[in-house]
């Protein structure tokens, strides 16, 4: 590709692929960025939906476009760094495949349990399910989810009995949490804030090193002691390998700029998450530390694919 080519770059429109169905998470941050990104790049990004097979679907298709910039994907967790150590045929390699361009934003998550629940913080949880062991439950929301993963560390870091009871989705999983059909649960800090708020569960703490605006009285886990607990709901934009490095940075500038407009910032906060906006590198080592941290967990407690 020419000098030139990348100094008109890009002279049409753009395609943005989600890997998950409309309406989800991640495609209501894909419509957020596409339409500033439009507005940086002056040129119509569109949005489309390739959904299945837990996001290998429309993951594949992001690997297998033309390198030419005018293809670029929404990465998720599930896809790019936890898939690879489930499904033993993989169609696509995320490593060797893409490109991370940037960083766009993470939705952090909590530890709730059910108002039943005798523990008023996380040593009384861990201690009350050492003396019942085998007794209590956590909702898992689907199998393989950062959510999942996250109730799989808890458990084994502090060697804790509790059955995970897999769901269909997140939102009856929380239905049933609510219900007191369940104890616990890992979910998103902007699911779990209202519901806290209404006194319909309480949340024991935030994952992350940091407290969150959401529940300023709730602890972290760093502050807990409990800095094995780390991950959250992130999401960034890559491009399939090969695609040049002019263009890799027109991308990466342009959804800089895109991400730090106030408005930007403030629709992806409505949607209870954080912008990151990071460096094409610091993306590039996220991606390293997730598939190191989550492939561990995965090894050791044995899950499976469903």
């Amino acid at each position: 590709m020419s000098p030139t080519y990348a100094q008109t770059f890009p002279s049409r429109a753009l395609k943005l692929i989600v890997p998950f169905p409309p309406g989800a998470g991640t495609d209501a941050t894909a419509r957020i960025v596409a339409q500033k990104l439009s507005e940086e790049l002056h040129q119509p990004v569109v949005v489309e939906n390739i959904n299945g097979a837990n996001g290998l679907l429309g993951t594949k298709a992001m690997a297998t476009a033309a390198p030419d910039g005018y293809t670029i994907g929404i990465a998720a967790p599930g896809p790019m760094a936890i898939a690879q150590f489930m499904f033993p045929d993989m169609p696509y390699d995320p490593e060797r495949d893409f490109v991370p361009v940037i960083g766009v934003n993470e939705g952090r998550l909590a530890l709730a349990v059910a108002n039943h629940m005798e523990a008023r913080s996380v040593a009384e949880l861990i201690e009350l399910i050492r003396r019942n062991p085998g007794k209590f439950n956590a909702a898992n929301p689907t199998t393989g989810s950062v959510h999942h993963l996250l109730a799989e560390t808890f458990k084994l870091e502090e060697h804790l009995q509790f059955e995970l009871i897999p769901y269909r989705g997140g939102a009856a999983a929380m239905n049933d949490l609510v219900g007191g059909h369940v104890d616990l649960m890992f979910n998103g800090v902007s699911t779990v804030e209202p519901l806290e708020k209404d006194g319909k569960l309480r949340t024991l703490m935030v994952v992350g090193t940091t407290r969150h605006a959401l529940l300023p009285l709730v602890p972290c886990s760093a502050e807990l002691g409990k800095a094995y607990l780390s991950g959250s709901q992130w999401h960034g934009i890559v491009v399939p390998s090969g695609t040049p490095a002019a263009i890799v940075v027109k991308l990466h500038d342009a959804l800089f700029a895109a991400l730090n407009a106030d408005d930007v910032r403030e629709k992806l906060a409505r949607i209870g998450t954080e912008v990151t906006a990071s460096s094409s590198d610091d993306f590039a080592a996220l991606l390293h530390s997730e598939r190191a941290r989550w492939s561990h967990v995965i090894q050791v407690a044995n899950i499976k694919a469903d």
